[in-house]
């Protein structure tokens, strides 16, 4: 009998241990299934546009250290009609890129698609992007679908804006985070973007359009850290016609693409675009002070001669300086990205 128990101890010990190392093996097939399909599908991943060949307006380069990868987002006026085919959602729509070199880029899909009910009908223009609290936004400029704001002209036409959406990715999935500008209502409106200042006050800018008001304002408010409201009044930074470089005489003036970074002396500097000589510039306004609410100084003369604009200046993540624009402002416009450096003063963009 004792022998009997054992034996039947024995078997059961042999099976539990069988159970045990089939289900190791299953759970070491399984991560080894996991890993071979997640190096697949990184291996899957091509990116097959050229920088240089990269069809774009207003390129706002976003380096992601999450992903350790660049995004743009960009609306689909530049998209092929085999790539809006493809992903589906026509031109009215935002589009994420993707780099992990800045040399090459691929077409990730769709970013944000309008519900029927959102606000903004047309335009799509200028998405920058910021990650803020874990959460990814990006600020666009949109026009709504019914006349209802005046222009130079007397013409009564629909109001544009800027919105803003939010995502809990860089490349997909955005939402309006409020479905209605963040611009004001009675202004032409577009270009808006956000900087947080030295002191945690965050400053929504923005360009007060010409085709309103004939001399473009580039103008300041200040802003919700969750980017949901805006707390104080416009404020106006300069006018399109301030600028030194801007030499011709005519009855309009442009301002597009405020964004504003700081040097290391706690000075503030903004890019800026607007034409001079029937080219697109891109200009720079200085604040002495470090202070968005101070006073900006006109450099005499613009960054470019390539008939480019729309920039900004960001850091990619081998440490450098660099300005993204997209030139020349025509229908062949393409992504451009230089170094950018401060040098004796001065600021210069040097060679691809």
């Amino acid at each position: 009998m004792g022998n009997k128990k054992a034996q039947l101890f024995a078997i059961c010990v042999a099976a539990c241990f069988a159970l045990v190392l089939s289900a190791c093996c299953g759970a070491g097939k399984s991560a080894q299934a996991s890993v071979g399909e997640s190096s697949a599908e990184n291996s899957a991943v091509v990116y097959d546009i050229p920088a240089e060949k990269l069809r774009i307006r207003d390129p706002f380069v976003f380096a992601d250290k999450k992903s350790g990868k660049y995004y743009i987002h960009a609306n689909g006026s530049k998209l092929t009609d085999e790539q809006i085919r493809k992903f589906g959602h026509g031109r009215n729509a935002l589009y994420a890129f993707e780099s992990a070199d800045l040399k090459n880029w691929r077409l990730v899909g769709a970013s944000f698609v309008p519900t029927p009910d959102f606000w903004g009908k047309s335009d799509f223009w200028a998405p920058d992007m910021f990650f803020i609290d874990g959460k990814y936004f990006v600020v666009a400029t949109f026009s709504a679908q019914n006349p209802s704001i005046k222009n130079i002209y007397g013409e009564t036409v629909p109001m544009r804006g800027s919105s803003v959406l939010v995502s809990d990715r860089p490349d997909r999935d955005f939402k309006p985070l409020v479905n209605a500008p963040i611009t004001p209502k009675d202004y032409m409106a577009l270009d808006a973007t956000v900087f947080e200042d030295a002191d945690g006050t965050f400053w929504l800018l923005y360009c007060h359009e010409w085709v309103q008001i004939a001399d473009g304002q580039m103008i300041a408010q200040k802003i919700s850290r969750d980017l949901k409201k805006t707390l104080s009044d416009p404020i106006v930074l300069f006018k399109a016609s301030d600028a030194n470089w801007i030499k011709e005489k005519r009855d309009t003036y442009v301002t597009d693409a405020p964004v504003v970074n700081r040097l290391a002396d706690g000075s503030l500097y903004m890019t800026w675009s607007s034409f001079a000589n029937g080219k697109y510039r891109i200009g720079v306004a200085r604040s002495p002070s470090g202070k968005i609410d101070g006073k900006w100084i006109h450099d005499d003369k613009p960054l470019n001669e390539d008939d480019g604009g729309h920039a900004m200046v960001f850091k990619s993540f081998d440490g450098k300086t660099k300005i993204s624009y997209h030139a020349p402002n025509s229908k062949t416009e393409t992504l451009t990205i230089c170094d950018f450096k401060y040098e004796n003063g001065k600021f210069v963009i040097s060679d691809k």
